[in-house]
């Protein structure tokens, strides 16, 4: 038994340590992934970019409650001028909030295209190759 785990442990620790294993070096579509450096990097900014939004929409967010909860309280004390003006500048916050909220989708949709459109050409171009070895291989 100790044997068993030993050869399996050994079988899998020499084939998972090595990355190439198994890899031909002069296939295009098995190297694709290297041309491809770029589109991890723009992928990394949005990613940035996005967590900067999220914080800010949730920076409103929180305001947006301590402003409510401020008007609740100054409905309970029956201050209307307070309850008034506190009404006044909720609505203006929600308001504010979400036009940044669709401005934000709006962005995410159109990054989500562009990367569709991307993945499209992408698609299309291993289609091509695979095509093309595909008769090479005929023509042989």
């Amino acid at each position: 038994m100790k044997i068993f785990f030993f050869s399996l442990s050994l079988l899998l620790f020499s084939s998972l340590c090595f990355e190439t294993f198994g890899k031909n070096p002069t296939d295009p579509l098995q190297n694709r992934q290297h041309e491809n450096a770029n589109a991890n990097t723009n992928a990394s900014t949005f990613n940035t970019s996005k967590d900067r939004k999220v914080a800010d929409l949730k920076k409103k967010h929180s305001r947006i409650e301590k402003i409510f909860s401020d008007w609740q309280q100054a409905v309970a004390k029956q201050n209307r001028k307070a309850a008034a003006a506190l009404h006044q500048e909720y609505l203006r916050e929600q308001q504010d909030f979400l036009k940044q909220w669709n401005q934000w989708e709006k962005e995410a949709q159109e990054q989500l295209k562009k990367a569709e459109k991307t993945i499209g050409k992408e698609a299309g171009k291993i289609q091509k190759d695979m095509e093309e070895a595909s008769q090479d291989t005929k023509t042989k």
